[in-house]
């Protein structure tokens, strides 16, 4: 089964079709686990990408022949990366709410970042990072 991209309805195959999905900050390292894993796989399906309770998670197909033990090191090694990468901006970073009030929405973020997140001024939309107007 592979993923639909809920912007244009389409069946999103590899990791660069759906780097949308979450912040810019996260593009080097998905940029990285895409050329890993399509050296040892090109033909591999990635069944979802996604940002949830701060981090980054990522489902692949497996190839049938596959060493899925390898893949899964390197999709594990990935969302341990984004675990400290500000997925606004790349920077170090860690999982934080807004203002840091126990319960609220959770982001990889760095400290400017942070603020700038806290305060509503910041907002990821497809990937893009989006400033709000006053």
């Amino acid at each position: 089964m592979c993923a639909q991209d809920p912007v244009t309805g389409s069946s999103s195959r590899q990791i660069p079709d759906r780097a949308h999905a979450v912040g810019p900050g996260w593009l080097p390292l998905l940029g990285r686990l895409h050329e890993r894993v399509i050296t040892a796989w090109p033909g591999y399906q990635l069944v979802d990408l996604k940002e949830k309770f701060g981090g980054l998670r990522i489902r692949l197909e497996f190839p049938e022949g596959s060493e899925s033990s390898t893949l899964r090191a390197l999709v594990e090694a990935a969302e341990e990366e984004a675990a400290v990468t500000c997925e606004f901006c790349g920077a170090l970073g860690r999982a934080r709410t807004r203002g840091d009030v126990p319960g609220g929405w959770l982001k990889t973020v760095c400290d400017n970042c942070h603020l700038a997140w806290t305060a509503h001024q910041i907002m990821i939309i497809n990937g893009v990072v989006r400033r709000r107007s006053a």
